[in-house]
């Protein structure tokens, strides 16, 4: 049973991480999951989000941080986000149709 009260959709995008590269994994209207070869150094977090033609630049906290892959330094890292522009929230309504 899905405990999160927000509905996540699976997204691959590129993201920022105060300034480190890192993958998109899923996405909902709080918060998103991604992969990281760089763990945050700091629990506030920067990110800069690439689509298409759109660049959002958010900042949000680090909830959890998971390590997937040991031989890799691969990392999954769940961000909580703090606030963020109208039109971040108009370009998740079209990824999170109702």
């Amino acid at each position: 049973m899905e405990k999160r009260k927000d509905r996540r959709v699976k997204k691959r995008l590129m993201v920022k991480v105060n300034d480190q590269a890192g993958i998109l994994i899923d996405i909902s209207r709080n918060g998103f999951k991604l992969s990281t070869t760089a763990v945050p150094k700091s629990r506030m977090v920067d990110i800069v989000l690439t689509t298409d033609n759109r660049t959002f630049n958010l900042r949000g906290y680090t909830r959890w941080i998971s390590r997937k892959v040991a031989a890799q330094k691969l990392y999954e890292v769940g961000i909580n986000l703090e606030n963020a522009s109208p039109e971040y929230y108009k370009f998740l309504d079209e990824l999170l149709p109702l």
